[in-house]
């Protein structure tokens, strides 16, 4: 139990410091492909562990058992992929590889889709097809990385502790 806690412990201290260090200082035009995928991976894994699968499995339903945290947690983890698409658009606006900026579009939509349904959690008023619509969001980011010769494999990392 010790271990667990620790590593969520050390997780949420890491995501914490990558949020203020990324408004504390600007981003350099240094490894632009490897930071927006970087950004953009944080982004998805907040949704797919704290959002879609918690509504997957029934955890956000009226009733469900932890309910409240469940909503909290999902609502952070919207915010802080807000953020972290933000800087990913950012990045490829700034970069000078025509192919992030091909991106740049479909990730300037991503974002306004993640801003609006979040707003519809934090008003406690969401669907399925709010959360399906999220998922759709990364779908097209990614059809249009496939479409510019980007390829984004999602690759399970075991987080220790767990």
């Amino acid at each position: 139990m010790t271990m667990r806690v620790s590593a969520k412990f050390w997780i949420v201290i890491l995501l914490s410091a990558s949020l203020i260090g990324g408004i504390a200082r600007p981003s350099l035009a240094i490894l632009d492909k490897t930071r927006f995928v970087a950004h953009l991976g944080v982004a998805y894994f907040c949704y797919h562990h704290w959002v879609s699968q918690p509504y997957k499995e029934g955890k956000l339903s009226e009733g469900a058992p932890h309910r409240t945290a469940s909503i909290i947690k999902a609502g952070g983890a919207l915010l802080f992929a807000v953020h972290e698409i933000k800087v990913s658009s950012k990045i490829a606006h700034a970069s000078n590889d025509k192919l992030l900026q091909k991106v740049a579009g479909a990730l300037d939509n991503m974002g306004e889709s993640f801003s609006s349904i979040g707003s519809r959690f934090k008003a406690g008023s969401f669907s399925k097809s709010d959360v399906d619509a999220l998922g759709t969001s990364f779908g097209q980011m990614d059809r249009a990385a496939l479409a510019n010769k980007i390829s984004v494999k999602d690759v399970p990392v075991a987080i220790p502790g767990n």
